[in-house]
């Protein structure tokens, strides 16, 4: 089993060390993180003691912060590194949907083909996204977030958890721009502009 470095050191980057080692990915002792303080305990990195590693390493974002996260993607995509994809065994994918690298899909998740996911997502845990998606990069869906049908959502865009994107029949191909934060338990029942932040049921606008 190779290495693993998990960049960050909070709760989430916690719960991804213990999916890696529960679904038998690699070892506790082959796990390390890369972390901005100085931490003087075994398995922890520095980050500048990391960016002179030369060797090509497998990375794994253990952040959930979008900003944070587009730093970290623009700084260690220079080195060339190899960015797997974290599937959980008990995630749902139907065959022949289109996975790009980096993602973190958690458990019991589900995603329907003819999916399109792309870059640095993260998809949260009994999260549902039908048919005919397209999530572009950096995005965070919740957990328990439920994405309709021929959605498309733009690049760094916050889902919170047990949000509705509404696509179906009557709301056709809602688009989800880029930047945009939906409050959790958000019901979207049209198209959201760029920049936005929309909360409540139906999701209204509110930056």
């Amino acid at each position: 089993m190779s290495k693993h470095y998990i960049i960050g050191d909070g709760q989430f980057a916690e719960l991804l060390k213990q999916l890696l080692v529960d679904e038998n990915i690699t070892q506790p002792h082959k796990i390390f993180f890369v972390t901005k303080k100085k931490i003087k305990k075994k398995n922890f990195i520095h980050e500048n003691d990391f960016l002179l590693i030369k060797e090509k390493l497998n990375i794994f974002i253990g952040i959930g912060n979008i900003k944070k996260r587009l730093n970290i993607i623009k700084k260690f995509n220079k080195k060339n590194h190899n960015f797997p994809n974290f599937i959980s065994k008990s995630a749902n994918l139907m065959k022949k949907c289109i996975i790009g690298r980096g993602n973190i899909i958690l458990p019991n998740s589900i995603i329907q083909f003819p999916g399109k996911i792309e870059d640095h997502n993260i998809v949260g845990t009994g999260s549902v996204i039908l048919h005919h998606t397209h999530i572009s990069s950096n995005c965070i869906i919740g957990g328990g977030a439920s994405i309709g049908a021929g959605t498309k959502i733009g690049k760094n865009v916050f889902i919170g958890v047990g949000s509705i994107i509404a696509s179906n029949a009557t709301n056709k191909n809602i688009k989800i721009g880029n930047y945009v934060f939906v409050c959790s338990g958000s019901v979207v029942l049209s198209s959201v502009s760029s920049n936005s932040k929309v909360i409540g049921n139906p999701a209204r606008k509110i930056l």
